[in-house]
């Protein structure tokens, strides 16, 4: 049993994986100030009632872009679970190459979508995650890692368009019945949610003209199911992919 968390800046996900399948997943909120024993609080009771037993993970791999909660988490696996966890960066066996300027700024979560595009997609493959932001990774067809784009995230954008005006709310992510808005509200969802399908859209484009080659596109991140069937172009709606890809890169790296 190999127990992984994919820790993001607004959720941490824990996926439990067995024969390299995964059959239980949660979700909960990332918080810096959470202590060990408030992670043990919350993981052991939804362990125990899967009918799993927490100390009976072979193996405990983390991929974070929060640093202070990847030192938290370590200290829970070293206390709580009797393991030192495999934690993934840029030094960990990839299967890959990182074409890019500094690979050691490449996130451990874009790591983990490039492994699995690697062993799981058809490449030249587009990896598109939707999260606190919504990063767009490259992977040409002899699995090198070429880089990508990165801009704010749907919510992000939502959020700072109301905290910078004085009279425009705080919307509820959710796209409109139609582009055109009849009050303020559905005004801001068409501009943000079909504004952010165009920049996908627009972007995916534009990577493949710069490749010259068609991609396989896979979607992920808490946002994906969202926009799986708003955009133009074809993608595979995969939301544990990041787990999946770093569960991955366990297993080469115990290897």
């Amino acid at each position: 049993m190999l127990l992984v968390l994919d820790v993001g800046n607004t959720q941490t996900s824990f996926g439990v994986f067995k024969a390299e399948k995964l059959v239980q997943h949660w979700r909960a909120e990332t918080q810096i100030s959470k202590t060990v024993d408030e992670y043990a609080s919350f993981l052991f009771p939804l362990m125990n009632h899967a009918g799993l037993d927490p100390l009976g993970c072979e193996g405990i791999a983390i991929c974070s872009v929060v640093p202070p909660v990847e030192e938290t988490f370590t200290r829970f696996c070293r206390h709580y679970l009797k393991q030192e966890p495999f934690r993934l960066s840029a030094n960990s066996k990839l299967g890959f190459t990182l074409r890019v300027d500094t690979p050691g700024e490449v996130g451990a979560d874009r790591l983990a979508n490039t492994a699995y595009a690697v062993q799981k997609l058809s490449l030249p493959a587009i990896v598109v995650d939707l999260g606190t932001a919504t990063t767009f990774d490259v992977i040409t067809q002899d699995k090198v890692y070429q880089g990508g784009i990165i801009l704010p995230g749907v919510r992000m954008g939502a959020e700072s368009l109301s905290s910078k005006t004085s009279l425009l709310p705080l919307i509820d992510v959710k796209f409109p019945p139609s582009v055109i808005g009849k009050n303020t509200t559905t005004c801001i969802q068409s501009g943000v949610l079909f504004g952010y399908c165009d920049a996908i859209d627009g972007l995916l484009d534009r990577l493949q003209k710069e490749l010259n080659s068609h991609c396989d596109i896979a979607l992920t991140g808490g946002l994906s199911s969202l926009f799986h069937s708003k955009l133009r172009a074809k993608t595979k709606l995969l939301p544990d992919l990041t787990l999946e890809g770093t569960a991955m890169l366990y297993q080469l790296n115990r290897a």
